[in-house]
């Protein structure tokens, strides 16, 4: 795992999602992309990474963030940060927000510093994503990052969620001749809009 980040399962069942996920803008970036076989824009099934605030049900005491990076497909102001967030189904968590984010890219840590962030609810789900209004500028063209984060507050500090992965980020595979299958690359689902 790379730098001790802590992979989490995925959900045993999935179920349609309810009206506005099933819409895949990504205006400035982002991999939200409904599956046919599922009707859930993010992959439950395979998993992903939690994230966690500092009193969580997982690991007390340790937080774990998680960032993923995109290039700006356009020049302008975000409106909405959106990220295939739920509360760890295995776990009671009574932390229910987390700061979604963009951040500068920093070539050598990957997210830089926050250059605007909004609060998003995190619902149980099934396939409800987590959203937050941030207004950002982002220039075309431009690498930054989508970050999830926690702080002191009590629905932050005490979650337990988890960010699954992208439907984007499946991969086939076929060993041997034995049959296909797939699996994920747990890339975090997201879109800036």
């Amino acid at each position: 795992m790379a730098q001790g980040l802590v992979k989490a399962p995925g959900r045993a069942t999935t179920g349609p999602m309810p009206g506005p996920d099933s819409l895949t803008v990504n205006g400035f970036g982002g991999n939200l992309e409904v599956n046919p076989c599922t009707g859930c824009n993010f992959d439950e099934v395979s998993g992903g990474y939690y994230v966690w605030g500092t009193n969580n049900c997982e690991a007390p005491g340790t937080t774990q963030w998680i960032g993923v990076p995109f290039i700006s497909k356009r020049t302008g102001t975000t409106r909405q940060l959106t990220a295939g967030i739920e509360i760890d189904p295995a776990c009671v968590s009574t932390g229910t927000a987390v700061t979604l984010s963009i951040y500068s890219n920093d070539c050598t840590t990957g997210p830089g510093v926050s250059i605007g962030a909004g609060v998003a609810r995190v619902s149980t789900g099934p396939c409800i994503a987590a959203r937050a209004r941030a207004a950002v500028s982002l220039l075309a063209g431009t690498r930054y990052w989508v970050v999830a984060t926690t702080n002191a507050s009590p629905a932050q500090d005490n979650l337990s969620a988890i960010w699954y992965g992208s439907n984007q980020a499946q991969i086939g595979g076929n060993v041997a001749q034995g049959g296909w299958f797939f699996f994920s690359g747990f890339v975090p689902s997201f879109s800036v809009d």
